[in-house]
């Protein structure tokens, strides 16, 4: 279970510095989309680390309900 936490926050890690990445690159070249970009990006940094956050509390509370039918 903690290897798979450790995984997830390193993949949420990783999309952010993609979309803060994507989105720098899209202002130093004045690209037209550069704002949707940067909203994608605030998004993104409010809306991965909670649904990280759901789903590893989720797996937490089904593995704690199957240990508690097996007893």
């Amino acid at each position: 279970m903690k290897r798979a936490k450790q995984i997830l926050a390193l993949i949420g890690i990783g999309v952010l510095v993609l979309l803060y990445g994507l989105t720098l690159f899209a202002a130093i070249f004045d690209s037209t989309a550069t704002m949707q970009y940067l909203t994608a990006a605030v998004a993104a940094t409010i809306l991965i680390p909670i649904t990280l956050w759901l789903f590893i509390r989720m797996t937490e509370i089904r593995s704690k309900n199957k240990e508690n039918k097996e007893n």
